[in-house]
């Protein structure tokens, strides 16, 4: 058993710490929150990397990849923020799915557009009433012969309204006694006509932004189905692991950025005559969080070596998302406990820490669903 990891896997830990430092340090990432900008010159540094084109094949112009390269990666853009590893992670995910489960021109779409750089993939689920509950969404995609005709409302889509970008939404194109029955999952574009965003006010993730999308009489050709219609709940689940071991890297490479910022204010922080970081209170607490992080970092590596041998890890990413949400939560809330009217003024990146944290334990799957999994694992209901 080796816990350390591979001459490889340290060299691009070590790029990919470089590219941070370079290209989207920690308080740039505020800027472009604050700014609801969007860097196209990031992803387009990242497409320079080889970075989007890491997990797939050769053939498909990747590099045949695995788990632990892009854990590794997702971790060290955690470094800047959360909403930087899923400019990462958000794209790649979906477009796994579509090189999965579409047809040889979508999969060539990825080749000549997504791995460049010059598009990208998001995923939309949520509905007003769905989202952990995700087979019972209602949006609805009529079958005309040759084209779908979509009406309804999207929630909590990430990225939708970043430009160049495909929607890959999931609607509902037949009723069927079994509500995981008769979902299909289509390419759609958000220029198309009667399409409509609108960027939810949020606490923070304002570099992709959060969309609603309401859509009224959507014509989608059929060609923009991927995998079997009607049963696109396999599609749903089949990088589900990936996503959450990913995610996992970008919690853990966050929290441990939060709590090294906090342990430098403690350095240079002095009350009664000493920095306040050699005092027992602030030092065990800074202890404690350090051992909590590394617990996170050990469940992430853990899952993305499951997945890297071909093996599930359906309970070890639950596990581990669970675990990497919630110690982000915990990091946060210590950092401006330390760094106190510092940690308090918006000024500071801590300030910018905080409120990114907050959906940490919600988004991807909250909490209490990792735990009804780990639970159904263990041969428990779990509710």
């Amino acid at each position: 058993m080796d816990f350390g990891l591979t001459p490889e896997h340290a060299a691009l830990q070590d790029v990919a710490r470089q590219f941070v430092d370079r290209h989207c340090p920690p308080r740039q990432a505020k800027e472009w929150d604050e700014a609801n900008a969007y860097p196209e010159e990031l992803f387009k540094a990242m497409a320079e990397m080889g970075w989007f084109g890491l997990p797939f094949p050769q053939r498909a112009g990747g590099d045949d990849g695995g788990p632990m390269e892009l854990a590794i990666i997702a971790e060290q853009l955690g470094r800047a923020s959360l909403d930087i590893a899923m400019c990462y992670i958000g794209t790649l995910i979906p477009s796994l799915t579509v090189y999965k489960w579409g047809t040889d021109a979508q999969r060539e779409a990825i080749k000549t557009k997504m791995i460049p750089g010059n598009s990208r993939y998001v995923v939309s689920l949520s509905e007003p009433d769905v989202g952990s509950d995700a087979a019972a969404l209602r949006c609805s995609a009529v079958d005309m012969g040759d084209h779908f005709v979509i009406n309804g409302q999207k929630m909590w889509c990430t990225g939708a309204g970043l430009p160049n970008t495909e929607i890959m939404m999931y609607v509902r194109t037949s009723k069927s006694e079994r509500k995981h029955d008769g979902i299909s999952l289509v390419l759609l574009d958000a220029d198309t006509p009667g399409v409509e965003l609108r960027q939810a006010p949020t606490l923070a993730r304002h570099i992709l932004g959060t969309y609603e999308i309401y859509l009224t009489d959507v014509v989608v050709p059929k060609e923009n189905l991927v995998g079997e219609q009607d049963h696109a709940w396999p599609v749903m689940l089949s990088n589900l692991e990936l996503e959450r071991v990913l995610m996992s890297g970008g919690y853990v490479g966050v929290a441990q950025s939060t709590l090294d910022e906090a342990l430098e204010y403690s350095k240079e922080r002095t009350a009664f005559g000493r920095p306040i970081g050699n005092f027992q209170a602030l030092a065990h607490a800074m202890a404690d969080m350090q051992t909590e992080i590394d617990s996170a970092r050990l469940l992430a590596y853990r899952a993305a070596w499951l997945l890297s041998q071909g093996k599930s890890c359906t309970r070890e990413a639950a596990m581990a998302k669970l675990k990497g949400s919630e110690t982000y939560v915990a990091a946060a809330r210590l950092g401006m406990q330390i760094c106190a009217g510092h940690g308090f003024s918006t000024e500071s990146v801590m300030s910018f820490r905080w409120r990114e944290s907050i959906v940490a334990p919600i988004s991807g799957g909250t909490s209490q669903i990792q735990r009804n999994g780990i639970a159904r694992s263990m041969g428990l209901r779990g509710y």
